[in-house]
């Protein structure tokens, strides 16, 4: 991600999680905020896709747009929320909350010290692989194959019990 490109493109996502976020929790019809979380979602799959990590990019997308953000949008519209829509998105506390937060990220900012942070190793050519899903797959059905069935089947015993 060293190129030009692939920074413009870094700050782009960033930027659109935070201005996403930001709306997700301002806006006042629910609806409104759950199309901002899903934004929200693809900008920071977007992200893991810049730094390589194209497994984690997919499941952002499928886990936590696909299901939990169906989830969520199906139980907003489930309730009846015309007082929410109706009246003030925030009480009278919101400008203490905004302080408190604002010394709170200063207090990380000035918490951060350059010695602290130690570097990662250097990687082998051996321990890279060349495709990371295909990594965590032969990983998964090779050496993790029985913890993985074990899974799988305390999974079904608890969909059985509900």
């Amino acid at each position: 991600m060293g190129t030009l490109a692939g920074q413009i493109a870094f700050y782009y996502l960033a930027a659109g999680s935070i201005a996403s976020a930001g709306l997700a929790i301002t806006r006042s019809n629910p609806i409104h905020s759950m199309l901002w979380v899903l934004a929200l979602f693809l900008h920071v799959a977007g992200i893991f896709v810049l730094v390589g990590a194209q497994f984690l990019a997919a499941v952002q997308v499928i886990v936590y747009a696909g299901a939990i953000l169906v989830f969520y949008l199906f139980f907003v519209m489930l309730l009846d929320l015309p007082s929410e829509t109706a009246g003030r998105r925030f009480g009278a506390h919101w400008p203490l909350a905004a302080v408190a937060g604002a010394a709170f990220a200063f207090v990380l900012g000035r918490w951060y010290e350059p010695g602290l942070a130690t570097p990662a190793p250097a990687a082998t050519a051996e321990a890279v692989p060349t495709a990371h899903v295909a990594a965590v797959g032969m990983a998964l059905f090779t050496e993790f194959a029985l913890p993985f069935e074990i899974v799988s089947l305390v999974l079904l015993v608890a969909i059985v019990g509900a």
